[in-house]
């Protein structure tokens, strides 16, 4: 839809440097005071129940019963896992629901090996992210398809244990960060955030690859070590060379999302708000606007695009 636009009204730090990973903190004059409920918060506290969706069970749906009178933010990306699942799922898109609802959420295996039954009641988050690549291809099936391609998503993550040179039984992402915990810690540590940051942006070597940007700098800090860590995968074993990339190119990648395709999407099953899918050449990702305003914007440039480095329309 052609009358969909972003109002990216942020102003973009100079970069953060850790490795070969460099971060670039947004900030906002604005933000929402609102308070949302995540799955870890809820999860912790008793006040949601994530369940299969029947006895057999359906690999692309979980049920999710919200039993709080918040509503409740399930991020895009997040992995469900534990062995009260019959194998661990990746949220496919950023979802709300609303307060002592249920609702059938949209989910992918990350697990290939595994269909068992529930063998104890132990249910949690990740404590990252789907890695960029893999997000990226599975946005690109969702713009065009409505849903993930499956077995896209198994050989993503076949690539990953092959990369990090890790064996699992099970054909799990979790073996990979379990190894090497202390890899994917050290992305995160020592980073402060202040009060007015609400977004980032991250560059693997020279190139801006990603930005997340939440309502308010609350939601930023819970979800920005997770994001950081799902980062890191796609940085390990990159060449560690001097990074030149600057919020001019982040700027950029602005333009570039402002220019692309979108898609309006209502959610299913009483979910809140609206969803607003954009997908181009150079550029795929999804936001999820609630009361007219961003809640969760999730944006990449796509595998081998170049940031344009000349004066034109996107730059």
């Amino acid at each position: 839809m052609s009358n969909l636009k972003f109002r990216f009204n942020y102003n973009v730090s100079e970069p953060i440097k850790k490795n070969n990973v460099s971060i670039f903190f947004l900030s906002s004059k604005t933000q929402s005071s609102e308070t949302f409920l995540t799955l870890d918060e809820a999860i912790a506290n008793n006040l949601v129940e994530v369940s299969e969706v029947n006895t057999k069970g359906t690999v692309r749906y979980l049920k999710v019963l919200n039993k709080s009178d918040k509503n409740l933010l399930i991020l895009g990306s997040e992995q469900i896992i534990g062995n009260a699942l019959k194998q661990n799922r990746v949220v496919n898109n950023t979802t709300l629901v609303p307060g002592y609802s249920s609702i059938f959420l949209s989910v992918s295996c990350c697990e290939k090996n595994r269909w068992s039954p529930a063998v104890a009641n132990k249910i949690s988050i990740s404590e990252f992210l789907f890695f960029p690549k893999g997000r990226i291809n599975n946005y690109n099936e969702i713009f065009r398809n409505n849903k993930t391609d499956q077995f896209k998503i198994w050989d993503d993550i076949s690539e990953k244990l092959d990369e990090f040179n890790s064996k699992s039984f099970t054909g799990s992402l979790e073996d990979i960060y379990n190894k090497k915990k202390y890899y994917f810690d050290e992305a995160v540590n020592d980073i402060k955030i202040n009060s007015d940051i609400v977004g980032i942006a991250i560059a693997i070597g020279n190139k801006v690859i990603s930005i997340e940007i939440f309502n308010s700098n609350q939601l930023l800090k819970k979800f920005f070590p997770k994001i950081l860590r799902g980062i890191a995968f796609d940085s390990y074993r990159k060449n560690r060379y001097k990074n030149f990339s600057s919020s001019r190119d982040v700027y950029k990648l602005f333009r570039l999302i402002e220019f692309s395709k979108k898609k309006l999407h209502i959610p299913q099953n009483d979910c809140l708000g609206e969803e607003i899918r954009f997908n181009s050449d150079r550029v795929v990702g999804c936001c999820l606007n609630f009361k007219g305003e961003i809640l969760h914007f999730s944006g990449f440039l796509k595998d081998d695009t170049k940031i344009p480095l000349f004066k034109s329309k996107v730059a």
